[in-house]
């Protein structure tokens, strides 16, 4: 199959890879569509230290099933599925208590560490268990499904945050976990969401998915004029 390989740092090189095969208890996915997540950018460079070459990376995708492997039951070829980023045990004691992304000895798809590696998504095929694979709705694209997972981060915070349609939320930051919080937060009801972030074409996007306010700290006092508004 075909893959890109960070060989080295700066270097990834799309070439020929041996196609995996489903173990016992995982689901083989075709690949249809992959996010490149800002941790795969720095693990290009090398600057976070998860990506040690050579690995094939990403942790962000959706596709179809292409085979199963023995003991699955709960899928079968052709299903339209994305899944977790996290690889975790079933029976530890965090994820008995719901904290699977704590769970002992998880790994993480498309990072080589000393201790581990998974090659991820970027690739024809991966390989993944089946507890951590998902249906995908028909009427969700495989493209929508690959940001599946920093939409979650973003979900996640906010429902860690208790909060009032009468608050203001300020978002710092409108990559795309920022600009996910924006529509979500105005999805949940608030009226006021002001928006922060140096980069113009950012801030317009913001304002253009639902923020009320965008500032540019290096164009105005964005910090007094934000107080102003949640005063």
């Amino acid at each position: 199959m075909k893959a890109l390989v960070l060989e080295a740092y700066n270097a990834l090189v799309y070439r020929e890879v041996p196609k995996p095969v489903a173990a016992p208890g995982e689901v083989l996915v075709r690949v249809r569509a992959a996010g490149i997540c800002g941790s795969d950018i720095h693990g290009m460079d090398g600057s976070t230290g998860r990506r040690i070459p050579p690995i094939i990376m990403g942790h962000e995708a959706a596709g179809t099933v292409e085979d199963v492997g023995v003991g699955v039951t709960e899928w079968k070829i052709g299903d339209r599925v994305c899944f977790d980023s996290t690889v975790y045990l079933k029976d530890d004691w965090y994820t008995l208590k719901g904290h699977y992304n704590l769970s002992d000895d998880r790994k993480v798809l498309g990072v080589s560490t000393p201790e581990f590696k998974l090659d991820g998504a970027y690739a024809e095929y991966i390989c993944v268990p089946e507890h951590i694979v998902y249906p995908l709705p028909e009427k969700v694209s495989f493209t929508q499904a690959a940001m599946a997972e920093p939409i979650a981060v973003a979900l996640h915070s906010i429902n860690l945050t208790g909060f009032s349609v009468e608050d203001t939320a300020v978002v710092i930051g409108t990559g795309m976990v920022g600009l996910f919080l924006i529509q979500l937060l105005r999805i949940k009801g608030l009226r006021q969401v002001i928006a922060i972030d140096i980069d113009q074409d950012k801030l317009d996007m913001a304002l253009s998915m639902g923020a009320t306010y965008g500032y540019n700290p290096e164009t105005t006092d964005a910090i007094s004029e934000v107080r102003s508004l949640t005063e």
